[in-house]
């Protein structure tokens, strides 16, 4: 079907890779679109072990990922985005550690081997070279080098980081300050929205490599950052941002004032003793915020759905200490349009009887003999002012109370920083995080590596698994005294001519929309620990299909081309054009133009074929209809290999 590959110049790689706009857009560069691809044929197990190649916690964020992919994805551009997260899901539920809905005890497939002849992985009928995470696991077979680590923080930074030192031979010994593993997997991230048990399926996945855990171990209490220093070869810092922002108004000292860090936390590890009464406050916008309101209405009441006992029991013994909430209000700074919260959260926020009301801002919380009573506010006209930045202004005499039984703040989190000494090393920036090389993740003290939320900010679990892949890549290079390289690589594998009628997407694909996975009723989800479902066989089938297929690209060679514009007239998009090199307009055709001037000076009357990428769906007319075979479907993907020299 196809011709052996060739290698992509490097002045055009990035352009190419951001036809890629999913995979270009993962901060640990997941190949999205071929798994999505894998997943509309029926390739379930190889379009697992694609999603897999790259992040040890497919499986988590086959549930919760921010999915920048998604924010990327070119069909955003024509309706909504695919649903890469779910399909992800929809994988790793049958072939990842965790069981799925159905409960049967299975295997992971066997991750595919290293076949150092190619430095590729073969997944079935395709070959893909290695990523960062991918080169790792090559390595599974190497030599202990002797040398350990120290890790503090169990969360997805720390724990993917002692996955690949693991794998790379390394001694490594993670300290947990909190009784259970993840961070804030599992003590920020609500159990309807992630299984328990999938968080310790893929935790306990990684300690089966060889590091050693130890929870209820905590910085500044249990050990200082000098004692790890002078115990191990390297530390690397991951220990998250757990303490949330104040309003910084009057009567925020009062009883019945909670911050939303630690409500989840509470709730997650057992909250019994919280009462938050029968009308809850929310304050704040952001997905964080969401969390909060949805688990916040879920409290106080049995369970209505045939949940095992477990969870009917849990349910009815929080109700017995908690109360029942009837009402819960979301009360936020921002417009609905400039809010951070994720869409879809929202419209489910609601669905559950949220509340959100936009362009309120608190002005002091009410109370009395210690307790509070309610939250005045004010009018917001707007929320932030010419150049962008945060600057509410308020609307002054718009003053309106609010009465409740509880108030949670959620507007951010920051890191405790009271454990560095100056005698550490450790730089602390004015934005109260560690102050480190963006590559190598090094601190300002020799040795010491962070990363995850307490070096650059509250950020997505995908980004937190990238810093652990990058400060393991550093820690090693340290360690070993050797330059890590990243090699980015590209390639084209020409298509066959007759294969060039099945290339393209669906037939009327833009008649598929995006579906949202199954959730439960609105009326059967207070007190259920899951809600979305997953999409079924069928569904996913489909949802794959939506695919344009950004990897696909009609490739011209302007040697051939006889200028008949026979590829434009056959253009169903219109994304194709001939033009004359003295009458482009625009910046983008303005550089075309003097590329061409310069590199064919000597003809008269040059021209140049543009092609819009973004409208372009990889039909393959323009390059069945081309009577010189001028243009060709090509397929091109790019990789990211690590080396250490």
């Amino acid at each position: 079907m196809t011709s052996a590959s060739y290698r992509v110049s490097i002045p055009d790689l990035a352009f190419y890779q951001q036809t890629i706009a999913c995979q270009n857009a993962c901060p640990v560069r997941t190949d999205g679109r071929a798994y999505v691809n894998a997943i509309a044929r029926g390739e379930y197990e190889r379009a697992y072990l694609i999603a897999r190649e790259t992040n040890p916690f497919a499986s988590t964020c086959g549930w919760v990922c921010g999915a920048p992919c998604e924010a990327a994805c070119r069909r955003g551009k024509i309706d909504a985005p695919v649903a890469i997260r779910a399909l992800k899901r929809f994988v790793n539920d049958r072939y990842g550690v965790y069981l799925g809905e159905s409960g049967e005890a299975h295997q992971p497939p066997a991750y595919p081997g290293y076949t150092g002849a190619t430095n590729a992985f073969d997944l079935g009928n395709t070959t893909f070279p290695t990523s960062r995470s991918g080169l790792v696991a090559a390595r599974a077979h190497s030599p202990t080098t002797g040398k350990r680590i120290a890790i503090v923080g169990a969360g997805p930074a720390g724990l993917t980081c002692a996955h690949d030192l693991a794998l790379l031979g390394h001694s490594v010994v993670i300290f947990e300050s909190a009784p259970v593993a993840g961070g804030m997997l599992r003590l920020g991230v609500p159990e309807y929205r992630l299984p328990r048990d999938l968080i310790e399926l893929e935790i306990q996945a990684i300690l089966a490599l060889g590091p050693t855990l130890k929870l209820n171990q905590q910085l500044n209490r249990d050990f200082m950052l000098a004692d790890l220093r002078r115990d191990f070869d390297a530390v690397f810092l991951a220990i998250g941002t757990y303490k949330s922002r104040g309003l910084n108004i009057e009567g925020e000292q009062f009883d019945g004032v909670l911050r939303a860090v630690d409500f989840l936390i509470n709730v997650n590890l057992g909250g019994y003793n919280l009462n938050l009464g029968r009308r809850v406050l929310v304050i704040g916008g952001g997905n964080v915020a969401m969390d909060v309101a949805r688990t916040a209405a879920r409290l106080g009441h049995a369970a209505q759905s045939g949940g095992d006992l477990d969870v009917a029991l849990d349910a009815a013994r929080a109700a017995r200490r908690l109360g029942a909430t009837k009402e819960v209000q979301c009360l936020v700074v921002e417009a609905r349009e400039e809010m951070l919260a994720d869409q879809y959260e929202m419209a489910e926020a609601e669905k559950e009887g949220i509340a959100i009301f936009n362009h309120v801002a608190p002005k002091r919380i009410l109370g009395a003999n210690g307790r509070m009573t309610g939250l005045e506010t004010l009018g917001v006209a707007r929320t932030f002012d010419e150049r962008g930045r945060f600057n509410p202004q308020l609307i002054p005499n718009t003053e309106q109370i609010w009465k409740c039984d509880s108030i949670i703040i959620s507007i951010g989190q920051t890191g405790v920083l009271d454990w560095v000494r100056p005698e550490d090393e450790v730089e602390v920036t004015p934005r109260g995080t560690l102050a480190v090389d963006r590559e190598s993740l090094m601190t300002t003290a020799p040795g010491v590596f962070a990363g995850g939320d307490i070096a650059f900010g509250p950020r997505l679990i995908i980004n937190a698994v990238s810093d652990g892949q990058r400060a393991a890549r550093g820690i090693h290079a340290y360690l070993q005294n050797v330059q890590p390289r990243v090699a980015r690589k590209g390639f084209f594998t020409p298509l066959a001519k007759r294969d060039y009628p099945a290339i393209g997407p669906l037939r009327d694909y833009l008649r598929y929309p995006r579906e949202q996975p199954p959730a439960l009723p609105v009326n059967r989800r207070i007190g259920v620990a899951r809600v979305e479902l997953g999409f079924d066989e069928t569904t996913a089938r489909a949802q794959g299909s939506r695919c344009l297929l950004c990897a696909i690209n009609p490739v011209f060679d302007g040697e051939l081309c006889i200028a008949c514009n026979g590829c434009v007239d056959v253009c169903p998009m219109n994304c194709l054009k001939l033009v004359r090199a003295d009458q482009m307009g625009g910046d983008d055709e303005k550089r075309v133009a003097a590329l061409v001037e310069n590199r064919a000076r000597a003809w008269g009357g040059v021209s140049a074929m543009l092609l819009d990428p973004t409208r372009c769906i990889r039909c393959g007319l323009c390059a069945a209809r081309c009577p010189t075979e001028a243009v060709k479907m090509e397929s091109f993907r790019f990789t990211e290999e690590m080396s250490f020299e």
